[in-house]
């Protein structure tokens, strides 16, 4: 068995490729075509029978009833499943993925001539806690070990260019452009070491939108208009066939026209007489980027925010490395290097934008120790050793290792010993005999070659002298020029609270592994005689503070069936998120007021498919907000964003998701993805709008409080407006308009108080309250509090009058009390 898992997996969504790492070689392994990527696609001709890849590829036109292609877009869709008409099954996207692996695991069985029961799987960055662990659930069904290591496709790429770049010191920028997602990422290369920075991306901003819209925009208009096809549209199912031809036309001739002006579109339709009819198309290379403008904006938009976000400018940044299929387009190639319309870095192609994941992938896999097997008790006449060691270095070429020693018996290990060697090394080497203590443990220096892989023999002597039969009696370690810095959260973990705000337990950009904690509090008793009671807590990931426009990753549910007690409203529960170096995330929840501790569980599989019905509605609501903030938009940062959303394509795309969310799931969630982007957007342009109204606002407020300080304060009344005016003034600096609402609130606040201290200010506030019908509760208590008020007025009792309206105060509604007083306080 290997030392460390050497080999590494890009599943792609249109494409997928394997790769293994020895020593400093990076190979990437053929499939039976001889091709270094293999289709990630299914075909189930019959029942019990699975082609997957290129023969799996082609049928995805002539046979759509049983073949799946692009199902990565539904990954962590829990209700998702694809049919196959002939072979009477449904499989889900990670039992699809599972075969797609399986095959590249097969391809790498027949290069190695052994079976290879780990590997470390690249996802997205821009993937979702139930994406990943979807992809988790697909390696562990194509028979890898469980817990396969997930890795970044970002930093898989920095990997792979690492090993070819020999600077000490650099920035680089991944830009990540696949078949069905989009992550830019900024890197640094310090002394050998590699370090995520910074990340941005679109999990469903991909090769197969621009290959939908050219079939939309430009190919099915055209040949809906010779043959007289009516309807010709991905939610009319029965023009499946012929869109699914159009389809895998569209995505060869985007792949023609990266080396070509143009190219010709053959396609045989079926008619509605009942024929078949051959559609002949000139597609140009600038009707295609006419058609990609939009994606290409957008990913650009997508790295400029990622520098930005990390106080960079492209002038700080050394390479562009190019990564995925639609990189391959002189057309974005050529965007990509304008400095104006693109982002002006200079483009690295050294590598092969379609394999260099997988290779970063098997790089990093050549760092981490293979999966040790549950271990056994030594044969009669066998020693085993468990050993401790890291399997790659980079700083030093002097690194330790341990190991402690197993009999099948209890044993002594006083007189016996190890020897180390590496007889292959330069120059060769060898330890001394290295005792052993009582219980059959040892640590020893061994020296490894540069940037080399060292593999040393690990030899066991009795108290004799003899030498005894010890396993595993190998161990390797890799000297590399470059390490991995770690992983980052890509998107702000948290959780959804009652009021509907997002509150974050850990923000995006933490290293991970890490650990975060939270203190909430329960907002009903939860009964033990109660089998039902739990506490459910919606899980997001985004950067919105209103929750509903980050992306729900899963359900927090804690079932207090092993309480000793009763729970009463607003007890506390403290939470902890425990998230691993793949991103997967393990929760723990402690009750204080009990002393108990239990394992809370995220319900992953809670995320699903939103309805047809709810995304047009949705959309027809984001379409008039839109529409308002067009006819009202006069102001330079507002016309700037709009024109943005416009540039980006996001409401031509959003329409054609949403029209094909009926058919087609990951449509669907592409729809609700980019519909909540789209109303974030929204609001924060609803925010600019509403600047220079909330500006005026407060500016007239704190002129309002200088007229009263000016009447009747005091020295430290001057001081706390002086104060005021200075935030009011930063806030309206930033142009910030939660902190100008922030500066607004705390100036009423103060006003309020100021407001108290003038004659008759209780007085009027008792007759506005006992005046305005429905304010006070029809409650003994309130009518009590009304008759002592009118008591202390007629005795002209001020201080009875205060005491009776503080009282009063507390029984009115939250948003009336602010409304008399501004904030009680």
């Amino acid at each position: 068995m290997r030392d460390t898992i050497d080999i590494g997996i890009d599943l792609g969504t249109t494409n997928s490729a394997i790769a293994l790492a020895e020593g400093d070689t990076v190979t990437v392994i053929k499939n039976n075509e001889s091709q270094e990527t293999t289709p990630s696609a299914v075909w189930m001709p019959r029942a019990g029978e699975v082609r997957v890849g290129a023969k799996a590829r082609t049928r995805v036109e002539s046979d759509p009833e049983n073949t799946a292609s692009e199902f990565k877009l539904e990954m962590g869709l829990a209700d998702v499943t694809r049919k196959f008409a002939r072979a009477a099954v449904q499989l889900t996207p990670p039992q699809l993925s599972a075969e797609v692996l399986k095959t590249l695991r097969n391809d790498a069985t027949r290069f190695l001539n052994d079976v290879p029961t780990a590997a470390v799987i690249t996802v997205p960055a821009a993937f979702a806690l139930n994406q990943n662990k979807a992809t988790v659930e697909a390696a562990t069904l194509a028979g890898f070990v469980p817990g396969s290591p997930l890795l970044q496709e970002p930093t898989a790429a920095a990997f792979a260019y690492g090993l070819q770049d020999t600077s000490d010191r650099a920035y680089w920028m991944v830009f990540d452009f696949g078949g069905g997602t989009f992550d830019a990422a900024v890197v640094n290369k310090r002394d050998g070491e590699l370090r995520v920075l910074h990340h941005a991306g679109d999990p469903y901003l991909g090769g197969k939108l621009i290959d939908w819209a050219l079939v939309e925009r430009v190919l099915a208009p055209a040949a809906a208009a010779e043959f007289g096809l009516s309807d010709l549209r991905r939610d009319n199912p029965q023009h499946a066939r012929n869109l699914a031809r159009l389809k895998a036309a569209a995505e060869e001739a985007k792949i023609a026209l990266s080396g070509i002006q143009s190219t010709s579109v053959l396609v045989e339709l079926d008619t509605p007489g009942g024929d078949s009819e051959t559609f002949d198309f000139t597609l140009t290379r600038d009707a295609l980027d006419r058609v990609a403008e939009p994606y290409y904006v957008r990913a650009i938009n997508l790295c400029r925010e990622a520098m930005r976000e990390n106080g960079l400018s492209p002038d700080a940044i050394d390479k562009l490395l190019l990564v995925g299929g639609v990189t391959l387009s002189l057309g974005l190639r050529e965007r990509l290097a304008d400095p104006a319309d693109g982002i002006g870095i200079e483009l690295e192609t050294r590598l092969d934008p379609s394999t260099v994941v997988a290779r970063g992938a098997a790089l990093f896999a050549s760092t981490i120790r293979h999966p040790a097997p549950l271990a056994a008790a030594p044969a009669a006449g066998e020693f085993a050793v468990e050993l401790s060691y890291e399997p790659a270095v980079t700083t030093t070429t002097t690194t330790t290792v341990a190991g402690r020693l197993r009999a099948g018996r209890d044993l002594d290990w006083t007189g016996y010993s190890v020897v180390l060697a590496n007889p292959e090394g330069r120059p060769p080497f060898r330890t001394a005999n290295i005792a052993l203590n009582r219980v059959g443990a040892f640590a020893t220096e061994v020296d490894v070659d540069e940037r080399r892989t060292s593999r040393f023999t690990i030899e066991l002597i009795d108290p004799a002298g003899a030498p005894q039969k010890l396993v595993p009696n190998t161990l390797s370690i890799t000297h590399r020029a470059e390490t991995f810095g770690g992983a980052r959260l890509a998107h702000s973990l948290g959780i959804q609270l009652a009021d509907r705000t997002f509150s974050p337990l850990l923000r995006k950009g933490a290293g991970v592994p890490t650990t975060a904690h939270g203190k909430f509090r329960t907002s009903y008793t939860l009964l033990r005689r109660d089998d039902e009671a739990m506490i459910r807590i919606p899980v997001v990931q985004g950067e919105r503070a209103r929750a509903n426009r980050n992306r729900p990753v899963g359900l927090l549910t804690i079932k207090p069936v092993d309480l000793r007690m009763d729970l009463p409203v607003g007890t506390e529960v403290e939470v902890t998120f425990e998230v691993d170096a793949s991103n997967l995330v393990t929760v723990v929840a402690d009750v204080p007021l009990i002393g108990a501790q239990f394992e809370a569980e995220i319900d992953l599989g809670s995320v699903r498919t939103p309805s047809a019905d709810v995304l047009t509605q949705q959309l027809a609501e984001a379409e008039d907000r839109y529409d308002v903030l067009q006819r009202s938009a006069d102001l330079p940062d507002v016309d700037e964003r709009l024109r943005r959303l416009e540039a980006e394509g996001t409401l031509p795309t959003v329409r054609e998701q949403v029209r094909a969310s009926a058919m087609d799931a990951g449509a669907a969630a592409t729809a609700e993805d980019r519909l909540r982007d789209f109303q974030a957007e929204l609001d924060d342009i609803d925010d600019l709008a509403a600047l220079p109204r909330r500006t005026r606002e407060l500016l007239d407020l704190l002129a309002e409080v200088a007229e009263l300080v000016q009447q009747a304060g005091a020295v430290r009344d001057e001081q706390e407006l002086t104060a005021l005016r200075e935030a009011a003034q930063q806030a309206i600096d930033d142009r910030d308009l939660k902190a100008i609402d922030a500066a607004t609130e705390r100036t009423e606040i103060f006003m309020a108080r100021l407001y108290r201290r003038q004659p008759g200010w209780y007085e009027a506030v008792y007759w506005e309250v006992v005046r305005s019908p429905g304010m006070l509760p029809p409650t003994a208590e309130a009518d009590r509090l009304v008759a002592e008020g009118r008591d202390a007025l007629n005795r002209r009792d001020q201080r009875s009058l205060e005491h009776v309206v503080q009282q009063m105060l507390r029984l009115l509604p939250r948003d009336e009390r602010e409304i008399m007083i501004g904030l009680t306080e």
